[in-house]
């Protein structure tokens, strides 16, 4: 839930899943048309318990949620010198002006010169970009800087993809059956994200949702 949150998902504060993980106390996630005075005991039926404990009894999905953030814009520093220490000559401005930078990807080099891309957010992309043309580029001698602020990142997260081997693979090959060209991607153990041009935001979302079984209506157990 906490990868969900920081991905964009927008349900859960950061912080409330942060500090509910950190003293272990059970999140339940309530509808926002659910009345304030609801009896305790339908409360405890309703929603989505989030919790340490587990249900025995309670399938394992490989996939448990898709989070979307259209917030983002891609920076890129093409022609870049491949060699020690560049990463941060690129990023150590950017952090000291108090921008977070999400996912980065360096390319391979040739002839000694390489690309280095990240994302920021969106209301930080002018200044990034300007902070780098005017900073970062003539201290390091980068060929230019180009910018994207029409991107977005969709994100499938899901504890099962532990022992699942494949899931990135399905996911990758979902977009491309969709006409979608990654731009980016970042992964974890439990969370692959993808940078695409925004335009696209909706059918990724949609067409991963269907792939990974998470349109289908809940099914109530037997009694």
């Amino acid at each position: 839930m906490l990868e969900m949150a920081s991905l964009g998902s927008k349900v859960l504060q950061i912080r409330a899943v942060e500090f509910a993980g950190k003293y272990r106390v059970p999140l339940r996630v309530l509808s926002s048309f659910t009345p304030w005075d609801i009896d305790l005991d339908e409360e405890a039926k309703s929603g989505t318990l989030i919790t340490f404990e587990e249900d025995a009894n309670m399938e394992q999905a490989v996939v448990s949620g898709i989070a979307f953030n259209r917030d983002e814009a891609k920076i890129t520093v093409m022609g870049v010198p491949d060699k020690p220490g560049i990463a941060y000559q690129i990023l150590g401005p950017v952090a000291e002006a108090n921008i977070d930078v999400d996912v980065i990807i360096q390319n391979i080099s040739h002839d000694g010169k390489t690309d280095f891309s990240f994302t920021v957010h969106r209301n930080d992309y002018a200044r990034t970009l300007e902070l780098l043309k005017t900073t970062v580029q003539p201290h390091t001698g980068a060929a230019r800087v180009t910018g994207d602020p029409k991107i977005c990142k969709v994100s499938i997260v899901g504890i099962g993809m532990r022992s699942h081997v494949g899931v990135a693979s399905r996911m990758f090959k979902v977009l491309s059956e969709e006409g979608i060209n990654i731009q980016m991607i970042s992964t974890s153990e439990i969370k692959t994200s993808v940078v695409i041009d925004e335009k696209y935001m909706e059918l990724a979302v949609r067409a991963l949702h269907k792939a990974f079984d998470l349109d289908a209506p809940p099914t109530t157990p037997a009694a």
